[in-house]
């Protein structure tokens, strides 16, 4: 029993290693026009923005990849996305962007306290990676600034389960380095 824990411990350790899995959101999973709030629970929730909208699913020429998820008016507006799970890692695309320093990307720690704030920097699609701040709450996006206004598609969010077999890679390891120190 004791060699199988620890051969499934050292598992857990490799798949670590290739790096950690997301749960990637297409928002082709719910038809165009779908209001968006607890639908991809438990990785992520939407919020409504100050126009108290939620956001809603709709097509992007603009974009590489559509559907996408839309400020609701479409496209010129805000929304909040809450992580319940406080991951360390969130990303996402962002686009069409027609204006430099127009979009407004807030980052909030799972307690509510200003963590970063990230806009887009060049014209056509962004890729925002959000890492290395700590644990991830909240993102607060904007694209009322952007004169056609902007949406967000592919969005990632490491899986809580991926990260606790990492954890468990790691315990194994400490116990495999310790069965041959002692």
């Amino acid at each position: 029993m004791r060699k199988f824990l620890m051969a499934l411990f050292m598992v857990g350790f490799l798949v670590g290693l290739a790096g950690t899995a997301s749960a990637a959101i297409t928002f082709s999973e719910f038809p165009v026009g779908t209001v968006i709030s607890n639908q991809y629970a438990p990785e992520v929730y939407f919020l409504p923005g100050t126009n108290g909208n939620y956001p809603i699913i709709a097509n992007d020429g603009a974009m590489p990849d559509s559907p996408v998820l839309s400020p609701n008016p479409v496209y010129a507006g805000d929304f909040w996305m809450e992580f319940p799970g406080a991951p360390s890692q969130v990303s996402f695309d962002s686009g069409y962007w027609d204006t430099l320093g127009s979009g407004i990307i807030n980052v909030f720690s799972p307690i509510g306290n200003f963590i970063e704030g990230l806009t887009d920097t060049s014209y056509g699609v962004d890729h925002f990676d959000i890492s290395g701040v700590g644990p991830i709450g909240y993102v607060y996006f904007n694209s009322a600034s952007d004169p056609f206004g902007a949406d967000i598609d592919n969005l990632s969010v490491p899986e809580p389960a991926t990260m606790l077999l990492l954890g468990f890679g790691l315990l194994g390891l400490a116990g495999f380095r310790k069965k041959f120190r002692g």
